[in-house]
């Protein structure tokens, strides 16, 4: 067996029953929806640190939004509707948190 054929049969026993694409799909897409959060982590720590010198709910905004990320990028790329309405769940829960991260900025 070369070692082209090694890889291969070595790969396809590692993704024995999966769909690769849809594997690669979710990789990337957490990759993304993580970093998208760290980002939103940093804002807020930032603000939270001027503003109150302590966290709250703004943190659990930007994990939300995160995971948002995570499976709106994976519904866009696979177009599958569980995706879809896994993120939907996530935007609500995002906007919440967001909402009550501005409404404590405000007091």
């Amino acid at each position: 067996m070369t070692n082209r054929e090694e890889i291969l049969a070595k790969s396809r026993q590692e993704n024995r029953g999966q769909d690769v694409a849809n594997l690669e799909v979710s990789r990337s897409s957490i990759v993304f929806g993580w970093i998208v959060a760290v980002c939103l982590l940093a804002v807020v720590a930032v603000t939270e640190a001027i503003k109150y010198d302590r966290m709250n709910n703004g943190i659990f905004f930007a994990v939300m939004a995160g995971c948002s990320a995570i499976f709106i990028r994976k519904y866009l790329k696979l177009r599958q509707r569980h995706e879809l309405y896994i993120s939907i769940i996530y935007v609500i829960g995002a906007a919440a948190f967001l909402a009550s991260w501005i409404i404590q900025l405000a007091k």
